[in-house]
C-alpha cells in the first residue's frame, strides 16, 4: 500500500487538477507565509485554487505566525489542514487546534533542526491536539535551499509520539521509494521535487512519482 502523498507549493489551477487526476492525496498552498518564499499565495488566491479541484483532494494552507492571522486565513479558505510551518509555540498550537477542530480543520505542526530537545518537543506537540508532525531538514530562513529527508530523525519522532510523522525534505520521483520503503513513512511530502520551477510542476515527474510509488 503506498503512502499518501501531500503536494505543496501550488500556485496554478491546471497544476493542482493535474496532481488530483495522477493521484495527489493532499494539495498544499503556501498562504501569507512570514518570510518571503516564492510560493507565497494571499487567502483568496488559494481559494480558488481550492474550488478548482472542487474536492477532489484534501487541503492544506501552510503558513505561520500570530495565532489570530491563522485563524482568520483558515476561516477564509475552509482547508482541511493547516500546517502550521513556522515558530509557532506550543500554547498557540494548543489554541489553533482546539478553535479550527470546531470546524473540522486539522493542525500540522512542523518541527525544524534546530528544535530544541526535539523529541520531547514533537511530544508536547502531539498531546496539544495535532492531527500530524512534519520534520523539515530546512528552517524557515532558508526555505528556498532544498534539504535531504533524515530517516534517522524521522524514525526517532515516529517512536517518541502517537500521531502520524511526514516524512519530507529532498524527495524525488527517483528516491521516493527507497525512502518510504526506509522510513516505513505512511504520507510523504514533496515541494520542488515535482516541480519545474518555484510554483511550476512538473507532469512528468509527478507521473512519474506515482508509477515509482506503485499507484
Amino acid at each position: 500500500m503506498r503512502p499518501a502523498v501531500k503536494i505543496c507549493g501550488l500556485m496554478r489551477p491546471e497544476d493542482a487538477q493535474m496532481c488530483v487526476r495522477l493521484g495527489a492525496d493532499i494539495l498544499g498552498f503556501v498562504v501569507d507565509y512570514p518570510r518571503p518564499v516564492p510560493w507565497n499565495l494571499s487567502a483568496a488566491a488559494a481559494k480558488d485554487l481550492m474550488a478548482a479541484v472542487g474536492g477532489r483532494a484534501e487541503t492544506c494552507i501552510v503558513t505561520g505566525g500570530r495565532a489570530d492571522k491563522i485563524l482568520s486565513v483558515a476561516t477564509d479558505t475552509k482547508p482541511n489542514y493547516v500546517q502550521l510551518h513556522f515558530r509557532e509555540t506550543l500554547p498557540d498550537t494548543m489554541r489553533l487546534a482546539f478553535e479550527l477542530g470546531k470546524s473540522g480543520i486539522k493542525i500540522i505542526k512542523t518541527l525544524f533542526p534546530d528544535t530544541p530537545d526535539l523529541e520531547k518537543t514533537a511530544a508536547d506537540f502531539c498531546a496539544a491536539g495535532v492531527h500530524a508532525l512534519l520534520f523539515d531538514p530546512r528552517t524557515p530562513d532558508n526555505a528556498i535551499r532544498g534539504g535531504v529527508a533524515d530517516i534517522s530523525v524521522f524514525n526517532k519522532l515516529k517512536h517518541a509520539v502517537s500521531c502520524p510523522v511526514i516524512l519530507a525534505g529532498g524527495i524525488t520521483p527517483v528516491n521516493a521509494a527507497e525512502l518510504v520503503l526506509q522510513s516505513g513513512a505512511r504520507i510523504i511530502d514533496l515541494m520542488t521535487g515535482v516541480e519545474h520551477s518555484p510554483g511550476v510542476k512538473d507532469e512528468t515527474k509527478v507521473a512519474a512519482l506515482f508509477r515509482a510509488l506503485g499507484n
